[in-house]
């Protein structure tokens, strides 16, 4: 007779089959088996609430990869140099090579790609998926110039993607700063100064001497005023006799232009009478020649009358008589 098997190994194995058929089933026909993933770890300080794991990650609006975890480790803050008010939520996720290469990246998202695009400015933001669900997302994107607020952690095997926060969540911080400015305020001690204030200008009021010069002030405005007019009238008066005299050395620099105008004219005539080759040198200097030659004359006959005194009586063709 043979024997009879254990219906509690039987069911077991039954079960252990079916359950090892349906995780090779799901993780063939998901192709998580075969997928290339690489791990990295966002820090977020803001609410992350809508923000699920299996939440999208996307790059540009285009998905590249999946939230893996949604972590809470407040001890682990405590290594980093944060505010003591400070508590930054650790979000992990996935990229996947795969979804990469098929929107046409040649390059997978490597920590060596990854590095280098942080250096170029990505950052994680969490982003709305619906506004009416509230549903979160993380959208990855470049932002040149922006900080690099990495925070190096060993505890942490995952390299780390920066934070950017959205300009909704900057306008919270800034107003939130300002409220803490607000409220660290000393308004009593502002209400105390006030009032010392307003009681040493009432002391300043009720003393004599202010008193004094309160009732003098009057005074002191209409002599103000009337040296004013003073003022007035002789600046008017010396217009009044600065305007003849201005016009009249205006007539007297015009003078002085004709008269200069005419003494180079004058020199110019004289310039060119002065002139070697000019018509009057010319003459003058022939008249010069025959003045001198009429002079060489009168001296020669001076010298012949001296000589011979008849020499008018006789003529010239009258030789002269010799002792």
């Amino acid at each position: 007779m043979a024997k009879k098997g254990n219906p509690a190994l039987i069911g077991a194995f039954v079960v252990g089959a079916i359950t090892l058929i349906v995780v090779s089933i799901t993780a063939f026909g998901s192709g998580r088996l075969f997928r290339e993933t690489y791990t990295y770890v966002m820090y977020f300080d803001s609410d992350v609430n809508g923000l699920n794991v299996g939440a999208p990650v996307k790059f540009k609006g285009v998905e590249i990869g999946a939230v893996k975890k949604i972590l809470l480790n407040i001890e682990g803050m405590t290594r980093l140099a944060l505010p003591k008010d400070k508590i930054l939520i650790p979000v992990v996720v996935e990229l996947d090579a795969d979804k990469t290469s098929r929107h046409g990246v040649a390059n997978a998202p490597t920590p060596a790609a990854i590095a280098s695009l942080v250096e170029r400015g990505l950052r994680a933001q969490l982003a709305n998926e619906s506004l009416v669900t509230g549903v979160l997302y993380v959208k990855l994107d470049l932002f040149p110039g922006s900080p690099n607020k990495t925070r190096p952690d060993e505890a942490v095997p995952y390299p780390e993607i920066p934070t950017q926060p959205t300009p909704f969540e900057e306008v919270q911080m800034k107003a939130a700063e300002f409220f803490a400015e607000l409220q660290a305020i000393d308004v009593q001690g502002l209400v105390e100064d006030m009032k010392g204030m307003i009681k040493t200008i009432d002391d300043l009021a009720k003393t004599q001497g202010l008193a004094k010069a309160l009732d003098h002030i009057d005074g002191t405005l209409a002599e103000l005023d009337k040296t004013l007019v003073s003022v007035r009238e002789t600046s008017e008066t010396t217009r009044a006799q600065i305007e003849p005299l201005t016009r009249e050395l205006g007539h007297a620099s015009s003078d002085l232009r004709a008269a200069l105008d005419e003494a180079g004219r004058t020199m110019s005539s004289a310039r060119s009478m002065l002139d070697p080759d000019a018509p009057m040198a010319v003459g003058l200097g022939k008249t010069m020649a025959d003045v001198s030659e009429a002079s060489h004359s009168i001296r020669r006959l001076a010298d012949l009358l001296e000589r011979n005194p008849d020499a008018l009586l006789r003529g010239k063709g009258v030789p002269e008589n010799k002792p």
